[in-house]
């Protein structure tokens, strides 16, 4: 196969409402003219960066997938009085909620779908961030004997982005320092669906990376705040953006079906 044939790859990521659409060159799919940028031996600082951007994307689409405006996004706090002295302890608080809140599920013949963090403040302060499916929020509160509870319902856009990126943030804090958290920026449970991109190569010459001329279909709009082009790591380009289907198209084409 020529690479003249299939110039360069376009990746497509589907996740709930969303559809995260990649074109991008690589060392075989490639315009014969284009040259790519020298590869650069990155700092730990820039290779960081790069892999706290794949981490956000990784999770942006997980939420995207598993949760929607009928699930919480909850911040459990401390007392200062109730802080845990020390991480281990914190750990097991986190654990013991869990299992609390999968125990309170399976009593209401539910299945708990959760991603977490823990962050801690510059002033101390401790807070257990969880993304939840459907539950009565008043039986959540009451298992938490240690602070406050704050429940916010996920908005019905389908895209959440932000609080991926959020997350990343609390884990950021602590990381790479003696008071360092957990290991991973998240944790979830194993039951959530996750995405992954279907590759193709396509022909007919380069992409574009026009961003007026991104083709939207009809019954989806342009996160415009999601278009992003750059170089690889391998120092080839690639553009990428994020649509997401409007929520009452989607409901009118699901009742046509029935």
């Amino acid at each position: 196969m020529e690479v003249h044939d299939m110039p360069y790859l376009k990746s497509v990521c589907k996740a709930g409402k969303t559809k995260e659409i990649e074109r991008y060159y690589t060392k075989r799919f490639h315009p014969r003219k284009e040259k790519r940028a020298p590869k650069q031996n990155k700092t730990t600082e820039k290779q960081q960066a790069i892999n706290d951007r794949l981490t956000e994307r990784k999770l942006t689409r997980v939420l995207n997938a598993n949760f929607d405006s009928t699930s919480w996004y909850l911040t459990h706090t401390y007392k200062k009085e109730e802080r845990p002295p020390d991480i281990e302890t914190l750990h097991k608080q986190r654990d013991k909620l869990i299992a609390d809140i999968r125990k309170l599920f399976k009593a209401e013949g539910k299945t708990l779908k959760y991603v977490e963090t823990v962050e801690v403040g510059e002033r101390g302060a401790v807070h257990i961030h969880m993304i939840i499916n459907d539950i009565d929020i008043r039986k959540i509160r009451k298992l938490w004997k240690y602070g406050f509870v704050h429940a916010t319902p996920l908005d019905n856009s389908g895209q959440y982005r932000k609080l991926a990126k959020y997350f990343i943030k609390y884990f950021q804090k602590t990381r790479g320092t003696s008071d360092q958290i957990q290991k991973k920026a998240y944790n979830c449970s194993r039951n959530l669906i996750r995405p992954e991109p279907e590759k193709k190569p396509m022909k007919g010459g380069s992409f574009s990376k026009d961003r007026d001329k991104i083709r939207v279909p009809k019954g989806w709009y342009l996160d415009k705040e999601s278009i992003e082009e750059g170089t690889t790591e391998d120092g080839y380009e690639f553009f990428r953006y994020t649509l997401i289907r409007y929520q009452e198209y989607a409901r009118t084409k699901r009742k046509r079906r029935e």
